[in-house]
């Protein structure tokens, strides 16, 4: 007997499920199975059915239809005095079919059929291991042959005769005859035939008649399932002759089965059950029916059945709920679900304007629909005390793009000032950060050419840094050491040829510097070592952890067998993440996934390249994305196709954009059922359609659909995807202007914009982000909070510095770069983010490099006893050789001649001031090495000079001066143009005036310190130079130096002064009297004393 029951309310089939259970009770010991489509149906189902049964519901089991009805034909078809395998794997299914599949494509190739492939696999190239592409390829076929399994038995059997024909029994075109032939070929290295096939050997025996005990046993139950193979009905019709078949159907209509029972009347059988649902059909559905149920419709007319399939006895049992009912108007929601149910009922739709049942969101942009989805919800839950976040579905289909976004928006409690439970499902163990995704990515990198970007991606994963007791903050560190120590890319001398910049290289060199001083041409085997500046623990655990890096990229970087791989992945996995941790538990998973796919490989013997293993691991620990977090009792996000018919008082549908949804999905063009479709055929895009129907169905209060109206770069407006834009132009038909302008609710695309926060058409403000309010509410103010307000925060250093050393830096520090030095005090460093990770090595030395240089070798020479000088162009190869500081090949002597002519002009501007010396001068606090030539303190800078240069210089210049040195002069050499030369002259101050004037910088620092000084150092030299040229154009001058031009960047775009005054303040705003007159006062003297020349 086969019985199908139809209801609109999920809830009503659960409790007649239930309801069966109890008045036909199982033996205690028997386990009740009910076939489900999904892990979360699984879940509300076994709590709907304890609740109904007395509180407790056990030894249930609920397997998906297509491995269940699987394991029931190979128990009916083994032969009598057989037993049946426990648990046996169909061959046939696309992930095992694969590997034997690979293994036949060369010899289908080689036959006269085979061109095409021949001509694919030639145009990629002979290959000694199996490369990714042809692992794409394999998989593609094998997801044909395994259609075909299920949607083309008769197709399957026409081939197994000889026949080379397409599903429409039309002769297959010369491009495709290799099918049919690798078809047979796989038949006779498996020795098994497709799941189709072997159901239809099962009808007819069944269909033969007589006794069939073994096909009997307790009752077939099938519950939520909105679609089936027509192989798959009719084996559930065949089999209703012997046992008892239940399906508990979702439908939206009660007379959906009567148009499927007149369809079939008007077309012949075998047409009704191979043609798909046409226009004519479509158009006599209802409104929404028509739009969005051809995939229940399809379902129902193959259930509809025809007399030669339905073996048993068929009785249908109708349980439809009137949502409608009652004497006051219901809600718009209501009013659709009843038109559904029964059209006669709900002849036309009526909206009140405080109904919000149904509710349109077109959004300007994904981060702000997000925005506007919390915020409804939180309004919604404010508004019905007895609505709890449990009871609330988000669904999208792309839920891996709004996951960061959903994250950063739900999990920002601070803004809303609620803590809303939130559950984000159906992502696997590969989409998060734990132990999957980290061995993913390490196959990954194994494929392709090691970079340090790709390294720094690596070394952010948490349980390689937890398993060798790294922090983030270290490995971060080692992002910069490795940097700073020159690895750029490859992975040693195999990949990169010379293998200066190889991780390998770079390890070298963290080794030596552990062992071996940083002197100049010390380099063995063209390694110089790197002159650490880490605690020697904290290097060792470092290097542990890059040295088992560099053993396992290398050996992934070989290929093997599947189970070469298997054991060598295991090996890995027990290396570098051991067997405890915070992700311990991720283990068994990713070993039962590795142990799966060498059985699934069985005894394939090609040898695989990492990219090919990375994709298997990544489709088998996809399997299992959305079987836990469902129901967790928190808001649930999740994909469209797991909770789609489980009712929740709020459903939302998110993201519902064009070319997201409906889902196109295009098969491949040798595909036999793409342009050939049959009745039952699967498609994405009525899958996704009949989303909306489910989702009308399963809604008990609101159901709300939102979508990007906006493009999030260029702001270009969006139309709604099709199916939307269907349904609201077919309520725009039922409803009145008015109520649709209720409908579909507009949003401003700025979320500073007033509107958020104001009431509108009968509608509360959209938002419920307090901290945009403050924003809006500062902005609406007479003046936007200033910019600077960072500088009106008091800085936690209030005592001066106790040291003689510490107080000159400190002055100096202020001295030269006052905000820098006033956020350091605060903690902040700022621009700390902005250091690039760079994956190639210069062609060519950069200024500040060359300064470095020049600078490094300045202060060897002077600085070390013993220090030698470079002479030539060779003196500077020599030098830096094994460092990775010049560039490679000929660029590196032409840089270092470069470097030599420029060092010669230094030293000769040097040299003509006299000889060197850093006597050390002491006065009251201060004290410090200032360094000398001849007579005169001189500053030496390699590149050009700056104003903090200025500064510093002044500064030495009024330490030596007050202590008594009596020096005649400061000078400031630097960069020239080409060359070198004094580029600045100061007049030494007498004692008494640099005593004052040291003091009088001293009171400022003290002053300033805990505000922040207000004066850019750039701009307000600017300022005061300007004026002393031409009095009244020093604020024009200053503003230039602030804002930039287009042939220079501003003072103000530096990572300090955003984060002091503000990104993009004006020089208007900036160049107070006040700020003016601070600058004239700090810098007055310093350009007094400058010698013009």
């Amino acid at each position: 007997m086969l019985t199908v029951f139809r209801s609109n309310r999920a809830e009503f089939l659960a409790r007649l499920l239930a309801t069966q259970l109890r008045l036909h009770p199982p033996d205690p010991f028997e386990q009740v199975q009910v076939v489900v489509n999904t892990w979360p149906t699984s879940r509300w189902l076994g709590e709907q059915l304890a609740e109904h049964l007395g509180g407790i519901a056990a030894n249930l089991r609920f397997p998906f239809p297509g491995s269940h009805l699987r394991q029931l034909v190979d128990q009916l078809l083994v032969p009598v005095g057989e037993i049946p395998t426990a648990g046996a794997v169909d061959p046939w299914r696309a992930d095992r079919l694969v590997w034997p599949l690979l293994g036949l494509l060369p010899a289908v190739a080689a036959e006269a059929e085979g061109e095409p492939l021949r001509r694919w696999l030639a145009g990629r190239g002979a290959a000694a291991q199996l490369e990714l592409g042809h692992w794409q390829l394999g998989r593609a076929i094998a997801d044909a042959f395994d259609d075909y399994a299920l949607y083309r038995p008769e197709l399957l059997r026409a081939w197994e005769g000889g026949q080379a024909i397409d599903g429409h029994g039309r002769p297959l075109p010369d491009s495709q005859l290799w099918q049919p032939l690798l078809y047979r070929a796989l038949g006779a290295e498996l020795g098994a035939e497709p799941f189709g096939r072997r159901v239809q050997e099962l009808i007819a025996r069944l269909r033969r008649g007589g006794p069939c005990p073994e096909a009997g046993g307790a009752p077939l139950r099938l519950f939520g399932l909105s679609s089936m193979a027509p192989i798959q009905v009719q084996l559930l019709q065949a089999l209703s002759r012997h046992r008892t078949v239940d399906l508990y159907l979702l439908t939206p209509c009660r007379d959906l089965w009567q148009r499927c029972g007149e369809r079939r009347q008007e077309l012949s059988d075998a047409l009704a059950l191979r043609q798909p649902l046409d226009a004519a059909w479509l158009l006599e559905a209802p409104g929404l029916e028509a739009r969005f149920g051809r995939l229940g419709g399809e379902f129902q007319q193959l259930l509809e059945g025809t007399g030669e399939a339905q073996l048993g006895e068929e009785q249908d049992r109708d349980l439809f709920f009137a949502a409608a009912a009652g004497t006051t108007r219901p809600p718009l929601l209501a009013q659709l679900q009843e038109q559904l149910a029964d059209a006669d009922r709900i002849p036309s739709l009526a909206m009140d304007p405080e109904d919000h049942s149904l509710e349109f969101h077109p959004c300007p942009g994904r981060l702000r629909q997000v925005q506007i989805v919390r915020d409804r919800l939180l309004q919604l839950l404010a508004a019905d005390p007895g609505l709890e976040p449990r009871d609330i579905l988000v669904m999208t289909p792309d839920i891996d793009g709004f996951a960061p976004l959903v994250a950063s928006v739900f999990g920002d409690a601070h803004a809303t000032g609620v803590a809303l439970p939130w559950r984000l499902t159906d992502r696997s163990q590969q989409d998060g950060a734990g132990m999957a995704s980290t061995l993913l990515l390490l196959l990954e990198l194994a494929g392709t050419r090691l970079t340090a970007t790709g390294l720094e991606t690596l070394l952010g994963c948490r349980p390689l840094l937890e398993r060798f007791g790294l922090e983030l903050a270290e490995a971060a560190r080692l992002v910069e050491a490795l940097q700073e120590a020159g690895f750029r890319w490859g992975l040693d001398g195999q990949e990169k040829d010379p293998p200066s910049h190889s991780l390998a290289w770079t390890i070298d060199r963290l080794l030596l510097g552990l062992v071996l001083p940083a002197d100049p041409g010390l380099a063995p085997g063209e390694t110089a070592p790197w002159e650490a500046v880490v605690p020697l623990e904290l290097a060792g655990r470092w290097l542990h952890l890059l040295g088992r890096l560099r053993h396992w990229l290398g050996e992934l970087r070989r290929g093997g067998t599947v189970s070469d791989w298997a054991e060598r992945l295991r090996r890995l996995i027990d290396d570098l993440f051991g067997a405890t941790g915070d992700d311990a538990d991720e283990r068994p998973e990713l070993m039962g996934a590795i142990d799966a796919w060498q059985t699934a490989a069985g005894a394939c013997a090609l040898s695989l390249e990492a990219p090919v293993a990375a994709a298997a691991l990544r489709e088998l620990l996809g399997a299992e994305s959305g079987r836990f977090g469902h129901r967790s009792g928190a808001l649930t996000i999740s994909a469209l196709e797991p909770m789609r018919a489980i009712p929740y008082r709020v459903i939302v549908l998110m993201g519902l954009d064009a070319g997201l949804f409906p889902r196109p999905g295009d098969r491949p063009a040798f595909h036999l059922m793409e342009g050939q479709r049959q009745l039952g055929d699967p498609h994405p895009a009525d899958q996704d359609r009949y989303v909306l129907m489910e989702a009308l169905l399963s809604a008990r209060d609101h159901l709300l659909l939102s979508w990007s109206c906006r493009d999030d770069r260029t702001g270009a407006a969006l139309p709604p995807s099709g199916p939307v834009g269907q349904w609201l132009q077919w309520l725009a038909g039922q409803l009145d202007a008015e109520a649709m302008g209720r409908l579909l609710v507009e949003h401003a695309a700025n979320p500073l914009d007033r509107r958020n926060f104001l009431p509108a058409g009968g509608r509360e403000a959209p938002s419920c982000d307090r901290r945009l309010l403050e924003a809006v509410r500062c902005l609406a103010g007479e003046r936007p909070v200033p910019p600077a307000a960072l500088l009106a925060g008091a800085s936690p250093q209030e005592a001066p510095p106790d040291g003689d050393g510490e107080a000159y830096a400190e002055l100096r520090d202020w001295l030269v770069a006052p905000q820098k030095h006033w956020l350091r005090s605060l903690g902040l460093r700022p621009g700390e983010w902005e250091k690039r990770v760079d994956d190639l090595e210069a062609l060519a030395l950069g200024e500040r490099e060359r300064s470095s240089l020049l600078r490094e070798t300045l202060q060897r020479s002077e600085g070390e006893p013993g220090g030698e000088a470079p002479r030539s162009a060779a003196d500077w190869l020599e030098r830096h050789r094994g460092q990775g500081l010049l560039p490679p090949g000929a660029a590196g002597p032409l840089e270092a001649q470069l470097l030599q002519r420029r060092w010669t002009g230094l030293v000769n501007a040097l040299e003509a001031l006299g000889p060197p010396r850093r006597p050390s001068h002491h006065l009251g606090p201060w004290q410090a090495a200032i360094p000398w030539r001849g007579d005169a303190v001189v500053l030496a800078h390699t590149a050009q000079a700056r104003v903090s240069h200025r500064l510093e210089l002044w500064l030495q210049l009024l330490l030596a001066s007050a202590a008594g040195a009596a020096p005649s002069r400061g000078v400031l050499i630097a960069r020239d143009g080409d060359g070198y030369g004094p580029v600045l002259v100061l007049t030494a101050p007498d004692p008494v005036a640099a005593r004052d004037e040291l003091e009088r910088l001293a009171g400022l620092e003290r002053q300033w310190r805990s505000r922040g000084w207000p004066v850019p150092p750039e701009t307000g030299w600017s300022h005061v130079a300007g004026e002393r040229k031409k009095p009244g154009q020093g604020r024009a001058k200053a503003a230039g130096t602030w804002e930039g031009s287009g042939f220079h960047a501003g003072e103000r775009n530096r990572a300090e002064m955003e984060a002091c005054f503000g990104p993009g303040l004006a020089a208007d705003d900036l160049l107070t009297p006040e700020v003016l007159a601070l600058a004239t006062d700090l810098f007055s003297p310093l350009l007094a004393a400058e010698v013009v020349r």
